[in-house]
């Protein structure tokens, strides 16, 4: 993987001592969760933006806060907290200049997670 395609402010710390936390034998399991999770918060930003739906976004922002804090994703969970904060605010321009922003530190992270080899070493 090039490093352009890392997500913003990557802590690549973080997420090495998260894979290390798991063991090896659970990685391909935390890996694919994390995929699975990341792609339903995707999926959820773009229903909740197409819908207005302030509380889906509101839950999805949340979700994303701990997810890419987790993963080392720095400028993502930042994205996810201004995004949380606006939702509560129910402020649509903001929301609106926030979510394309978010959205492509989330398909970084994603290609991150399914880019990372199960079995070490990792891809940057």
């Amino acid at each position: 993987m090039q490093r352009s395609a890392l997500p913003g402010r990557f802590d690549r710390d973080r997420f090495r001592r998260l894979i290390e936390l798991v063991g090896p034998g659970m990685v391909p399991v935390l890996l694919a969760q994390l995929a699975a999770d990341l792609g339903n918060c995707d999926s959820r930003l773009s229903q909740g933006t197409a819908t207005g739906d302030w509380a889906l976004l509101r839950e999805t922002s949340h979700d994303l806060v701990a997810l890419a804090g987790s993963c080392g994703a720095l400028a993502l969970q930042d994205l996810a907290q201004d995004l949380n904060a606006a939702t509560h605010a129910r402020d649509p321009a903001t929301t609106r200049r926030l979510v394309p922003a978010i959205a492509a530190e989330l398909a970084a992270l994603l290609a991150l997670i399914r880019a990372t080899p199960p079995e070490g070493p990792l891809p940057w």
